[in-house]
């Protein structure tokens, strides 16, 4: 008997997992996996089953193909409206009250206040936003376009990397609804040309 042999005969807890055959002296224990990994693997074969027969051999499911498809149009779709809703050629003014409250935070928070001052406040270092007088154009695509692609000529910091279409288009309609015509006592004087 080899040394390997004794040393197993040794430890009584392995004699209940000893397996009864052996091949070319080399003896198995009966080592199973635990119950709860063998429900996980069992529970992949019914649910495999089901699967086939549900996909490819009833043919009521769709099919990898069919759902990426479906996905990739509701992608597309998704993506042209997008654009179009949110090009500065054809932007569209929000009035509605909670909004303009989003494009209120956004000015604070981009310290638009510090160049351009705000509602009922002047001490603008930069363009005066609260009088009729612009120097690139008072419409909603001109304004848009000026936030979003700056004059950095001119020290405006260009937004289209650090803002959505979506937040310029709240920070336009708010400098229209809201500091456009407000005239606050000790504002900059006028610069550029006058919109009426």
């Amino acid at each position: 008997m080899s040394t390997e042999e004794k040393n197993l005969k040794n430890r009584p807890e392995d004699d209940k997992l000893l397996l009864d055959h052996d091949f070319d002296g080399i003896r198995e224990l009966n080592n199973p996996p635990p119950p709860w990994l063998m429900l996980i693997f069992y529970g992949t074969i019914i649910w495999s089953v089901f699967y086939v027969f549900h996909y490819h051999i009833l043919g009521t499911g769709p099919s990898q193909d069919e759902e990426y498809a479906e996905a990739m149009k509701v992608a597309d779709e998704t993506a042209a409206t997008q654009v179009a809703d949110f090009d500065e050629a054809n932007i569209t003014l929000i009035t509605d009250e909670a909004l303009l409250a989003k494009g209120i935070e956004i000015y604070n928070a981009k310290a638009c206040m510090a160049c351009h001052g705000g509602a009922g406040e002047g001490n603008a270092i930069g363009p005066n936003l609260t009088d009729k007088y612009w120097l690139h154009g008072n419409k909603a695509e001109d304004i848009f376009k000026s936030i979003k692609y700056g004059f950095p000529e001119k020290g405006m910091t260009p937004y289209k990397d650090q803002m959505s279409n979506e937040d310029i288009q709240l920070l336009t309609s708010y400098i229209v609804a809201k500091l456009v015509g407000s005239n606050p006592a000790n504002a900059k004087e006028p610069q550029g040309d006058l919109y009426e």
